[in-house]
C-alpha cells in the first residue's frame, strides 16, 4: 500500500507559470503486479547432426498461476546455441513468441507480457546444437489496479483513439511514441529502469480494468544503453530511445505501424492534443488503453508546454500535438489540473536545446503549409515575412510577373536538415534556381548549397550536398521567366537522419524514377477498411495501395499474408522494369486483422505490416 500511496504521489516539481497549481506530479501509473519464485531447469538436449538433420521440440513445460490476470516470464541461465530456440505460447489466446540466442538477449532474458494464467514454454533443439538448455526463476504475475488520479475540470472528456505511432511503455506505466527517423520518445522520468517494453495496438482492458496484452508481434524490447534523458522537472524532462526489432517480424516500429510523428518547434498552437495511455475509472475497460482529447493552450513558454487538456497516471511521455497539423511540439510529463478547472499539465517544449538534439533536429520531415494561394502575394525581389516551421505563421507566396524571387523560411534554432522539397501551383519557369542558407535574418552572410540554371516542374526536391545543414534560415532565390504563374503553397524540410522517411512526390513520373535499392514502402492507407481510416473514400475503403521500387529490371513477387504465415493474395508476380511500382491491394473478401506484404526479388526479401479495420 506505501508503494502504491508513493506512486500516485509521483515526483513533485516547482510550479512554474500563471495559474499552476503549487505542487505537480509526473504522471506515471506502473501496472500493479508482484513477482514470485518459480524454479525450473530444463534437461539437456543435443541437435541432430549431419546434413539431414532438422530442429525437433526437445521439451515442453506448463508454467500455471491460477487467478493471474497475465504473466511475464524471468530466466536465468540458458544456452541455445546457434540454431535452436524457445517458444513460449499463452494457454489463453495463443499469442507466441519465439526467442534465440540473440533476441533472448535482446529481451534481458525475460519474454514479452503474455495474457492469462499460464503458458507452454518449448524448447527446439537445432541441428548440431549441444547441451542446449533454459533455467527459469522468476514470473511476473499482474493483478488489478487502484483508482485514477485526477483530470482538467469535472469530466473526463478522453475519447478513445487508435494513433498508430503512440505506444504503451512498461512497467513504468507511462507512454512512448515513434518520430520520423525511427527513435522513440517519452518523460525522462519514464526512462529509468523500469522501461523494458514498448507496446502497441493495445486492446481494451478487462472490466475489473486489469490488462490485456498485445501479441508478442506488436511488443518491443528497449535497448537500454540506447536510453538518453533527463528527469529535471517542468520543461527539462524529456527521454529519447531506441528499441530492438521485434522478435517476431524483425521490424522496427516504425516499420510494423507505418506511422510516426513529425517534430516541429512550436509554442503557440491554439489547441494542444495529447495521445496517450492514462489510466481509467469512469470505463475500466479504457484503463491504460489508447485515449486522446484536445484543450487550450495555457501559455506555453521557453521549455515549457501549458495546456488544459485531460490526462491521466501513464499519460506521462505522451506527445504534446498541435491539434491544427498533427505535429508534435513536445512530450507531455506533469499533471497540474484540477477536477475544480484550476491549472493545468504541462510538457517539455522542443525548444529544449538537449532535447531537441536528442529527437535528431526533429527527427523527420517538417511540412510547412505557405497558406491558401488566393490570400495575398509578396513583391517581387522581397522576402515574406518568417515562416514558422510548422506552417502557423507567415504567408504564402506568389509570383505576380518576371523576375527575381526571394522566400525565406525562418526553422529556429537547433535546425538540421539536409533535403528540401518545394511545392507550387500553376505554371514556373525559372531560369535560375538557388537554396540559400544562413544564421542572419537578413542573409548577409550566407552560402549557395544548391544552384541551377534548369527550370522547374510542380515541384523540386533538392538533397543539399555535404553535411547536414544548421544555419537557421533557408531562402528560396529564383530568377522567374517573364509570363509565369504559380503560387507555392508546401515547403517540406528534412532531417539529416530522415531520408529513409522522406515524403515520396506524389506527381513525379515513377518510371522516370530510379531507386538506389530494392524498396517496399509502407501501404497507403494503413490502417485501413473504414471510414475513420479512409476519410477520402466517404465510407469504408477495404483497399489500400502498396509500393515498392527497383534499382533494375528484375522478376519480382509481392503477396500479402496473414498472421499464421497463410497467403491471402497475389498482387505482382511478373518481371518488372527498374523504377517505381503501385499495386492494389483489395482486401473486401477479408476480416478485420493484421497482414503482412512480402516482396520478393532475386535474393530480396522485404516485409510490412498492414492492418485491416471493417
Amino acid at each position: 500500500m506505501k508503494k502504491r500511496i508513493l506512486h500516485l504521489i509521483g515526483v513533485l516539481g516547482v510550479a512554474v507559470g500563471i495559474g499552476l497549481p503549487a505542487l505537480v506530479s509526473a504522471q506515471t501509473a506502473e501496472i500493479p503486479s508482484h513477482k514470485q519464485s518459480y524454479v525450473w531447469k530444463s534437461a539437456s538436449h543435443n541437435g541432430q547432426k549431419g546434413n539431414e538433420a532438422k530442429k525437433f521440440l526437445a521439451e515442453r513445460k506448463s508454467v500455471d498461476i491460477p487467478g493471474a490476470l497475465w504473466l511475464r516470464l524471468y530466466f536465468g541461465d540458458a544456452k541455445l546455441g546457434a540454431n535452436s530456440n524457445i517458444t513460449i505460447i499463452s494457454l489463453k489466446d495463443g499469442a507466441r513468441q519465439d526467442l534465440n540466442t540473440v533476441t533472448l538477449a535482446q529481451w534481458q532474458n525475460t519474454s514479452a507480457y503474455f495474457n492469462g494464467d499460464a503458458v507452454e514454454v518449448q524448447i527446439h533443439a537445432g541441428p548440431n546444437d549441444e547441451n542446449t538448455f533454459l533455467h527459469l526463476k522468476e514470473l511476473e504475475v499482474g493483478e488489478v489496479p487502484a483508482a485514477p488520479e485526477s483530470q482538467c475540470g469535472p469530466v473526463d472528456d478522453r475519447a478513445p483513439s487508435n494513433h498508430p505511432a503512440s505506444g504503451r511503455l512498461l512497467n513504468i506505466g507511462c507512454t512512448g511514441w515513434i518520430i520520423a527517423n525511427g527513435k522513440q520518445v517519452t518523460a525522462g522520468h519514464c526512462s529509468g529502469a523500469s522501461a523494458t517494453v514498448l507496446q502497441f495496438n493495445v486492446p481494451l482492458s478487462n472490466p475489473n480494468g486489469s490488462l490485456n496484452h498485445p501479441g508478442p508481434q506488436d511488443q518491443y524490447s528497449v535497448d537500454a544503453g540506447s536510453k538518453v534523458f533527463v528527469n529535471g522537472g517542468i520543461g527539462n524532462d524529456w527521454g529519447v530511445f531506441s528499441v530492438f526489432n521485434n522478435s517476431q517480424t524483425g521490424l522496427q516500429p516504425i516499420q510494423a505501424q507505418g506511422a510516426s510523428f513529425t517534430v516541429v518547434q512550436n509554442l503557440g498552437p491554439s489547441t494542444i492534443r495529447i495521445t496517450g495511455f492514462g489510466v481509467d475509472n469512469n470505463d475500466p475497460t479504457r484503463n491504460q488503453t489508447q485515449q486522446t482529447h484536445a484543450g487550450p493552450n495555457a501559455g506555453s513558454s521557453v521549455t515549457t508546454m501549458r495546456y488544459q487538456t485531460d490526462t491521466e497516471g501513464g499519460n506521462s511521455g505522451s506527445p504534446v500535438i498541435d491539434n491544427a497539423t498533427g505535429n508534435a511540439v513536445g512530450v507531455h510529463t506533469h499533471g497540474g489540473c484540477t477536477t475544480g478547472g484550476t491549472g493545468n499539465n504541462s510538457g517539455t517544449s522542443t525548444f529544449n536545446s538537449a532535447f531537441w538534439t536528442a529527437l535528431g533536429g526533429g527527427g523527420g520531415c517538417s511540412n510547412i503549409a505557405l497558406g491558401d494561394p488566393t490570400l495575398a502575394s509578396s513583391t517581387n525581389g522581397g522576402n515574406t515575412s518568417n515562416l514558422a516551421v510548422d506552417g502557423n505563421a507567415g504567408t504564402f507566396w506568389q509570383s505576380a510577373s518576371g523576375g527575381t524571387q526571394y522566400l525565406r523560411v525562418n526553422l529556429g534554432a537547433g535546425a538540421s536538415y539536409s533535403q528540401v522539397t518545394i511545392k507550387w501551383q500553376g505554371s514556373l519557369h525559372a531560369t535560375k534556381f538557388k537554396i540559400r542558407v544562413s544564421n542572419n535574418a537578413n542573409f548577409n552572410n550566407f552560402s549557395n548549397v544548391f544552384s541551377t540554371n534548369s527550370g522547374a516542374g510542380g515541384n523540386q526536391t533538392i538533397n543539399l550536398s555535404g553535411a547536414p545543414r544548421t544555419e537557421r534560415y533557408i531562402l528560396l532565390y529564383m530568377t522567374i521567366a517573364n509570363g509565369s504563374a504559380y503560387a507555392v503553397n508546401e515547403f517540406e524540410v528534412c532531417g539529416s537522419s530522415a531520408s529513409a522517411t522522406a515524403k515520396q512526390n506524389a506527381e513525379a513520373n515513377e518510371t522516370a524514377i530510379i531507386p538506389a535499392e530494392f524498396t517496399l514502402e509502407q501501404n497507403y492507407p494503413n490502417p485501413f477498411g473504414s471510414a475513420a481510416t479512409s476519410p477520402a473514400s466517404g465510407g469504408g475503403n477495404p483497399s489500400t495501395n502498396i509500393s515498392f521500387g527497383l534499382p533494375e529490371d528484375a522478376h519480382v513477387t509481392l503477396k500479402v499474408y496473414n498472421l499464421v504465415g497463410a497467403e491471402v493474395a497475389t498482387l505482382v508476380n511478373e518481371r518488372r522494369e527498374a523504377g517505381l511500382h503501385t499495386a492494389v491491394f483489395d482486401a473486401s473478401h477479408l476480416p478485420s486483422g493484421v497482414y503482412f506484404s512480402v516482396l520478393k526479388a532475386g535474393e530480396t526479401k522485404l516485409i510490412r505490416r498492414l492492418v485491416l479495420m471493417k
